[in-house]
C-alpha cells in the first residue's frame, strides 16, 4: 500500500488569519502529534521560528522535541522573492540570499533534507512605460497583453538567477531546495517546470501542489507528475474553492478544506505512487476566510481544519 506521509504546515498558526496569538512550534509539534501527523513544515518566520532568533541550543531542544513525540521536520517553507531590486543601493536578492542561507542552516540542524522557495511574491513590474498609457505590464509569459515582454524577461532571468545562486548556498548544506512555482513570474505549472529545467542543478527540484495545477482532469494531472517525476520532493494539499459571480464568472478563489474544493486528488496520488514518490504531502492554510457572520475564525476552527484534512487525505491509501 502507497504510505501517504502528512506533514503539518506551521504557518497555519502563524496567526494571520485567525483570531488569536501564534503558536510556538512546540505547540505545532504537539498538534501534529494529537491528529495522527508524521511530521511539521517549519515556518521560518517570526515569530515561530525565524533562523536568526533561534540559537544552536534553542535547535537542538526543539528538535529533542520533536523527536520525543515522534514527528519528523519535513521542510523548511521559506517565503522568498527573487524579483529585480527597486532601488539600485538597496540590494533585495542579495538579502534574500542570506535568508535562504539561514534557512538552510537551520534545516540542516533539524534534520531536514528539503527547503521550500519561491521564485517571486505577487508584487509589481516598475516597466520603462509604466506611467505613461503605453499598455499593461506582462504580469505572466503567455501573455495577451500588448507588450515587448522585456518588463517580464529581466523578472525571469533575475529569478531563475537568484535560485541558482540559492542552489550553490544549499548545496553546502546538504540540504535540497523544492521550488514552490507562485505568481507573478511562475504562473503556470509548464513555467515551474521551464524553471527548474533552465536552473539544472541536481539539488534544485520541484514542490509539487495539486491545488495549483492549471485544471483538474486526470490524464492532465497524470501527465505532469510523470514528467516530473523524481524531481518532486516536497507538496501541499489544501482545497480551493472558486467562487463565482453573476453569468458564472469566477472572481475569486478561497482556500477550504481538502475534499471540499476542485482538486482531482485521486490519479494525483495514484500518479505519485508510480513515480515512487517518498517525499512528505504538508497541509497547508495560508489564505484568509471567514465564519458565518462574517467573523475570523478561531484557532480551534484551525484545529478542526488540520484533523478533518488529515483523514480526508489519509482515505486515498485504500483507494489507490
Amino acid at each position: 500500500m502507497f504510505k501517504i506521509k502528512q506533514s503539518l504546515d506551521a504557518v497555519n498558526y502563524g496567526a494571520y488569519f485567525y483570531s488569536g496569538n501564534p503558536l510556538t512550534m512546540e505547540q505545532v509539534v504537539d498538534r501534529a502529534a494529537r491528529f495522527g501527523y508524521e511530521a511539521v513544515d517549519l515556518w521560518p518566520h517570526r515569530p515561530m521560528s525565524f533562523p536568526p532568533d533561534l540559537s544552536l541550543e534553542a535547535r537542538k531542544n526543539l528538535l529533542s522535541y520533536a523527536n520525543d513525540k515522534g514527528i519528523k521536520f519535513a521542510a523548511v517553507d521559506a517565503c522568498t522573492n527573487f524579483m529585480r531590486s527597486d532601488h539600485v543601493l538597496v540590494p533585495h536578492t542579495e538579502k534574500e540570499l542570506l535568508y535562504v542561507r539561514s534557512c538552510c542552516e537551520l534545516a540542516r540542524d533539524m534534520d531536514c533534507k528539503v527547503v521550500r522557495i519561491l521564485p517571486a511574491f505577487i508584487g509589481y513590474f516598475w516597466q520603462d512605460y509604466w506611467d505613461k498609457g503605453y499598455c499593461q505590464t506582462a504580469m505572466h509569459s503567455r501573455t495577451l497583453e500588448v507588450s515587448t515582454q522585456d518588463d517580464y524577461l529581466r523578472e525571469w532571468e533575475s529569478v531563475r538567477a537568484g535560485i541558482i545562486e540559492s542552489g550553490n548556498i544549499a548545496k553546502e548544506f546538504g540540504v535540497t531546495l523544492a521550488v514552490q512555482g507562485h505568481p507573478p513570474v511562475v504562473n503556470c505549472v509548464q513555467d515551474l517546470i521551464d524553471l527548474v529545467d533552465e536552473v539544472d542543478m541536481e539539488n534544485v527540484k520541484i514542490g509539487l501542489d495539486l491545488p495549483l495545477f492549471d485544471h483538474q482532469e486526470s490524464e492532465y494531472i497524470i501527465k505532469i507528475v510523470k514528467s516530473i517525476g523524481k524531481r518532486m520532493v516536497h507538496s501541499h494539499t489544501l482545497g480551493v474553492k472558486l467562487k463565482h459571480g453573476p453569468s458564472g464568472v469566477v472572481y475569486a478563489s478561497e482556500e477550504v478544506i481538502p475534499g471540499d474544493g476542485i482538486e482531482n486528488w485521486l490519479p494525483f496520488f495514484k500518479a505519485c505512487k508510480e513515480i515512487g514518490y517518498e517525499g512528505y504531502f504538508a497541509y497547508e492554510q495560508c489564505a484568509p476566510f471567514l465564519m458565518p457572520g462574517h467573523k475570523k475564525p478561531t484557532v480551534e476552527e484551525f484545529d478542526r481544519r488540520q484533523q478533518v484534512g488529515f483523514e480526508f487525505i489519509k482515505s486515498f491509501e485504500e483507494k489507490i
